[in-house]
């Protein structure tokens, strides 16, 4: 057996040659960028890759080797249409993406002092039409009732809102921006109430869920769900009864005529919820998020290889979540949040190698990231 200092040495005149190949493909393919956009031809020309794939495959003498060859060359494209965008984007700025303008008819669950309708405020600067449940929304906005929805997709304190998630990919809505709100749970009940003459508390589950270590305080009390906190406690005032209480915001209370048992209990002090803002048409604006939606093939690695591609660009995740897909036992599809804007070019080289490797793919929205407060 020869020294190990031999075999090096073999390996790197190797790569002495491969690395000016390497760049001289890179140039070629930057010549054939220029083409397409003379031409008005796409980067991904899914059969000229194909075919360059079974040419790698077909080349080698060792067939043991094709796997290998095959993600060596699919790495290579990977690049070179990275290369592409980037030289079709030319640096494109954000100030030259379309402007969202949100003029329009306005949607949210639950009745005025809801945690919706305050966000609602917060991110439009006026009121809307409110409606009794989430998907409620989602129907008005196909029916063209509304222009926009907004809908809480996620709390800080007790996760995902599932629901959303699901109607998000019923409907075929899109995501054209969101708004970060700090959630003051609070008990309130009617001006003759007292703590000590509760029986029943009622709330929507996430009020109920977000105020978990209070409750646990008082076992003798009976938690009833609702469909929203401000209901709840419109129900408490139209009832009339003071062994009623309700899980709801100190708007809702002031609204109702219902005065605060307990101030702030729920169980973080950092509680927040993202709210998702919801239309018909995808907006690419300048915007610093993004959100996609796919389906994977069952097989190991696919995952791994989807995710592989962020940390090679260099391209944040924020966030992943998976949901049963209807009708397709223990397959999942997958929502991903990621910091990047439409016109940069890795992101597009990023959405471009996706859609090749997820067997369902789908753009959930392009929009400005809200800022926790």
């Amino acid at each position: 057996m020869e020294d190990l200092s031999v075999y090096r040495k073999q390996i790197d005149e190797i790569d002495s040659q491969l690395i000016p190949l390497f760049e001289r493909r890179m140039g070629l393919a930057r010549k054939v960028a220029e083409y397409k956009r003379v031409n008005h031809l796409p980067v991904l020309q899914s059969g000229r890759e194909a075919e360059v794939l079974q040419k790698a495959e077909d080349a080698l003498q060792d067939k043991q080797y094709a796997g290998q060859a095959r993600q060596l060359m699919e790495t290579v494209m990977e690049l070179s249409r990275a290369a592409q965008h980037k030289d079709l984007a030319g640096n494109q700025p954000p100030d030259s993406q379309e402007k969202i303008d949100f003029s329009g008819r306005l949607g949210y669950p639950g009745v005025a002092g809801s945690f919706s309708e305050m966000a609602l405020l917060e991110f439009f600067g006026r009121s809307g039409q409110a409606y009794p449940d989430f998907e409620d929304v989602f129907a008005a906005l196909a029916r063209d009732e509304i222009d926009y929805g907004l809908l809480p997709i996620e709390n800080s304190s007790t996760g995902s809102i599932a629901k959303n998630y699901d109607l998000l990919d019923a409907y075929g809505f899109y995501i054209v921006g969101e708004h970060s709100l700090r959630i003051i749970q609070n008990l309130v009940g009617l001006e003759n109430a007292s703590l000590e003459g509760i029986h029943t508390v009622y709330s929507h589950s996430q009020g109920i869920e977000q105020s978990a270590k209070f409750l646990s305080q008082h076992r003798d009390w009976e938690t009833v769900h609702f469909l929203n906190t401000s209901i709840s406690a419109k129900m408490v005032a139209e009832s009339g009864d003071p062994s009623k209480a309700a899980i709801a915001s100190r708007r809702a209370a002031e609204l109702y005529g219902l005065k605060v048992l307990v101030p702030e209990i729920q169980d973080s002090r950092m509680n927040t919820t993202r709210f998702i803002i919801i239309s018909k048409k995808l907006m690419e604006t300048n915007g610093n998020k993004i959100t996609i939606a796919f389906t994977l093939d069952n097989q190991s690695g696919t995952l791994y290889n989807v995710l592989r591609h962020f940390s090679q660009k260099h391209i944040n995740m924020v966030k992943i979540e998976s949901r049963p897909v209807p009708g397709v036992l223990w397959n999942y599809r997958f929502y991903l949040d990621f910091d990047g804007a439409l016109y940069m070019p890795d992101v597009a080289a990023l959405l471009e190698s996706l859609q090749q490797e997820a067997s369902q793919f789908r753009l959930l929205g392009a929009y400005r990231r809200s800022e926790a407060r």
